[in-house]
């Protein structure tokens, strides 16, 4: 389980879709798993991050446990999602897990739902 002594790597990042922003997301992963991970490393990669997450590092994502619900857009996601102040947002907090059922992931994202909807599949 991680701890609150334990170092933590924040990714934050906008993902776009039609050339608009459409989610933010806030991933906390544990260093000690992601020992050579950078900022830059994670711009450059073209890949589903569990599957880099797995070929890079060595860490599978086996489980993960969601929670959704509807927020307003606070004035910095309002701001990095191009979207007025108090914008309907979807925010979906997820804690993903490896073998031994151990967290190696905290993620919040933040979706615009007016042109998409949130799905997905975790096998």
């Amino acid at each position: 389980s991680l701890r609150t002594v334990d170092t933590v790597i924040t990714i934050q990042r906008v993902l776009s879709f039609d050339g608009k922003p459409t989610i933010l997301d806030t991933i906390w992963l544990p260093a000690q798993g992601f020992k050579s991970l950078s900022s830059e490393a994670v711009m450059q990669n073209r890949e589903p991050l569990y599957a880099w997450f797995e070929g890079q590092f060595g860490v599978s994502m086996v489980r993960a446990d969601e929670s959704i619900r509807a927020v307003a857009a606070s004035e910095t996601s309002a701001q990095r999602l191009q979207v007025a102040v108090g914008t309907p947002l979807l925010q979906v907090e997820r804690v993903a897990y490896t073998y031994g059922e151990r967290p190696m992931e905290v993620r919040q994202g933040l979706y615009i739902t007016d042109h998409f909807h949130y799905r997905n599949s975790l096998n």
